[in-house]
């Protein structure tokens, strides 16, 4: 048997840790709204990704750019913790080897990312939520990455996490032949949340927070040498974290960090350095005439999404802000954001934002296939049908969460589309949607 791990943006318990279950046992999605800067009636129907009825394919587009977009995958610990000749330890609770993979879980990764593989791309990009994260502490006692009593203890045990959980991460992909390009994710610094108390691991994570984006841009955005991937990059506190990348000659993509530390807590904003930047990087877009501006960061810009097991981080001020009026004032043409667990399309002031991701290990993964040409621009989701089961858990730091079985037997449909051309003045006009990935309004 294998013990509990906390996954995702909020922890559920099942009615009954001995059933077998599919994501219909957990609670229903939830809508929320940031505000007045969205409609009061402004609706959207509740029930999981998994519900959404099948839509046609979208057309295929001629000599395109293809890529993949699948924020929040996986939003979980998994990996070996059996090898590379490492120590084992035993759950003194269970008896069993603790660890945070299993046969099942190695099938079903290697089903969804032979499929992501087949779109004939080998470009990913992840809207943050890699990882569970929640490292440096250690639950069940059973002391995989060492002693979490002290601070500087907690630290090294991260440490000793994230270097087993983020190549394992990055391994999988590369062993499909899928290159990632990776924002940075709430799960990468602790979870949230981060303000002050009296929690000794909230205020672990808090104070540890740059450490924590420094490791991770280590592991996920670095060359084996160990130099950074991108070389154009912000200054200031997010110089390791945000990056931007000409993927095609017809598409770059910006990365944006927006976690930003002050006032004692951290706060879903770019720091003023990073936004300075930003500026600069759509002015030269702008002046290179790049049909498909797409910037990617791990929050909506507003509560008005569909969300599925998420505590719904949204982007302060969404629409009001200082960031959210550069990417218009800059020609962005599409806002990539995962975070809430299903997918969302809104259309606003020539930007289309696509909120989109699911959980594998809830059976609801899912991606968006994307096709560019210099004229036109075509989205599709794909989403999976998979089942779960409590018999047994997953171990990871924490002690709640996953299933240990889970089960992916079939490809995935299409429950959304988007067909879009690039309009005279430059900017995005969506000619088609359906599903999923029709605009909301």
């Amino acid at each position: 048997m294998l013990i509990a791990s906390a996954l995702g943006c909020s922890s559920v318990t099942p009615a009954s840790p001995s059933a077998s279950a599919t994501p219909d046992d957990y609670p229903p999605a939830s809508v929320a709204s940031d505000g007045p800067s969205d409609s009061p009636t402004a609706s959207l129907e509740r029930g999981g990704p998994r519900d959404r009825p099948l839509v046609p394919r979208a057309p295929e587009l001629t000599d395109a750019y293809r890529f993949i977009s699948t924020p929040d995958f996986l939003n979980q610990d998994v990996a070996d913790l059996t090898a590379d000749g490492r120590r084992t330890f035993v759950d003194r609770r269970t008896g069993e080897v603790a660890n945070s993979t299993n046969d099942e879980y190695d099938a079903a990764l290697d089903h969804v990312l032979s499929e992501m593989a087949s779109h004939d791309t080998d470009d990913v990009l992840v809207a943050g939520d890699l990882v569970e994260g929640r490292w440096g502490r250690d639950d069940s006692h059973t002391g995989v990455f060492g002693p979490v009593r002290t601070q500087a203890q907690r630290l090294r045990a991260w440490r000793r996490a994230a270097a087993v959980y983020y190549p394992a991460y990055r391994e999988r992909f590369e062993s499909h032949g899928l290159t990632t390009y990776t924002a940075l994710g709430d799960h990468e610094i602790g979870d949230d949340p981060w303000r002050r108390g009296r929690d000794a691991w909230i205020d672990f994570k808090r104070r540890h927070v740059p450490v924590f984006k420094k490791i991770y841009a280590d592991h996920m955005l670095s060359d084996a040498d160990g130099k950074p991937r991108f070389t154009d990059r912000p200054p200031g506190p997010a110089h390791d974290t945000a990056y931007v990348e000409r993927l095609d000659d017809d598409v770059l993509l910006v990365t944006i960090d927006v976690f930003e530390r002050r006032g004692g807590d951290v706060h879903q904003s770019v720091d003023p350095q990073q936004l300075r930047w930003l500026e600069k990087v759509l002015r030269r877009a702008r002046k290179d005439d790049v049909p498909w501006v797409m910037v990617q960061g791990h929050v909506p810009m507003t509560g008005k999404v569909r969300t599925r097991n998420s505590s719904h981080l949204v982007y302060e001020k969404g629409y009001r802000s200082d960031l959210w009026k550069a990417m218009v004032r800059g020609g962005v043409d599409v806002y990539l954001s995962g975070e809430v667990h299903d997918q969302t399309v809104r259309e606003r002031d020539g930007i289309v934002q696509v909120s989109h991701g699911s959980l594998l290990y809830r059976g609801e993964a899912s991606y968006v296939v994307g096709q560019a040409t210099a004229d036109e621009l075509v989205l599709e989701n794909h989403q999976f049908r998979g089942t779960i089961g409590f018999e047994d858990r997953l171990w990871t730091t924490s002690r709640l969460g996953a299933p240990g079985h889970i089960s992916y037997p079939g490809a995935s449909v299409v429950t959304g589309t988007l067909e879009a051309h690039r309009t005279a003045s430059g900017g995005v006009e969506v000619d088609e949607a359906a599903g999923v990935l029709k605009p909301q309004r």
